[in-house]
């Protein structure tokens, strides 16, 4: 009788150890395939992705879209920076700067402050970007094709450019592309920081039009001379004004400072070429800057143009770098 029990109790046992084995079989199954499923959930691409771009717009975009249309010289040069180039199919600016010449063969829609509607449909874009100039024709943009606004913030001009360069990064899947760029303008630019602000030179940045000249100080337009690069201002009271604070030669020569920058507007929009007569004019021939040859004409291709852009910033740390070679 024992013998019975003892054989039904180990049937039993080994029963219950069968089923206990099974269900932890199949509970491990179950969280392999689980955890494959989430890798794989994890490691796919979207299909669209939302961005929220500077003018605040939540745009739903697609990933990684195959054709784009870009009213805007710097994000066109980021877009560039990013292998991204072949993407372009459309721009909105026939005369294009030297640094962005490879874009010359593309449909050009209007110009920057009139955007061709009807061409701009015709392409029929996956994905249409504009920023500063051309961002008045957002809405009806947006109604042609996802719309996004990367206009730069000149006050914040480096936090923008990081800002818009990740936007871009997070639509095409370019992060790790996006993060060299940036580490190698910031190393770039604090490099050139801490030489100008050791080398204590006091600056005056102008824009020259047609005879006229007006000043920006930091924060302003032109301020990346003073917030970004580390230039003294002569002045640290310059009107903040995306026009600048209108100012005459005899103020120049007033404040007297060691390093002149000069931007030519008209040479930007394609006018007679003017800043050639600024170094005749007989005030500031009598500047310190003048004297020790410290007037320093700056590329309105890259300055003026092509705000925003990861090659344009480039070129503006190598211009004013020049400033500091007679330091040296």
């Amino acid at each position: 009788m024992m013998k019975k029990q003892w054989i039904v109790g180990s049937v039993l046992t080994a029963a219950f150890l069968l089923t206990g084995c099974a269900e932890a079989s199949s509970t491990t199954k179950e969280a392999e395939y689980a955890t494959a499923e989430q890798i794989i959930s994890e490691n796919a691409e979207p299909e669209m992705v939302t961005i929220t771009d500077s003018a605040g717009h939540e745009v739903e975009v697609p990933f990684n879209p195959e054709t784009i249309a870009v009213f805007d010289n710097g994000q066109l040069d980021n877009l560039n920076a990013l292998g991204l180039g072949d993407r372009v199919v459309l721009t909105a600016s026939p005369n294009l700067p030297e640094h962005l010449s490879g874009f010359s063969d593309r449909e050009v829609a209007g110009s920057f402050f009139e955007i061709d509607l009807e061409v701009t449909n015709a392409m029929q874009p996956d994905l249409i970007i504009v920023a500063g100039r051309s961002r008045t024709a957002y809405d009806d943009l947006a109604m042609i094709a996802p719309t996004i606004d990367l206009s730069n913030d000149t006050a914040h001009y480096y936090e923008s450019i990081d800002t818009n360069l990740n936007r871009l990064a997070t639509i095409f899947g370019k992060e790790e592309q996006a993060e060299t760029l940036l580490t190698e303008l910031e190393e770039k630019m604090t490099t050139l920081k801490e030489e100008a602000q050791a080398s204590e030179l006091t600056t005056l940045m102008t824009l020259f039009n047609e005879g006229s000249l007006s000043a920006y100080g930091p924060g302003s337009r032109f301020g990346v001379i003073h917030d970004a690069f580390g230039f003294t201002p002569i002045d640290d009271s310059i009107e903040v004004s995306n026009h600048g604070m209108e100012v005459s030669f005899e103020y120049v020569l007033e404040k007297d400072p060691d390093v002149l920058f000069i931007l030519d507007r008209t040479a930007a929009i394609g006018g007679d070429v003017t800043s050639e007569t600024l170094n005749d004019n007989p005030l500031i021939q009598e500047t310190k800057a003048y004297s020790t040859d410290d007037i320093y004409y700056l590329s309105p291709s890259a300055w003026y143009l092509s705000e925003g852009g990861v090659e344009t910033f480039h070129i503006m740390m190598d211009e004013v770098k020049e400033a500091l070679s007679t330091t040296d």
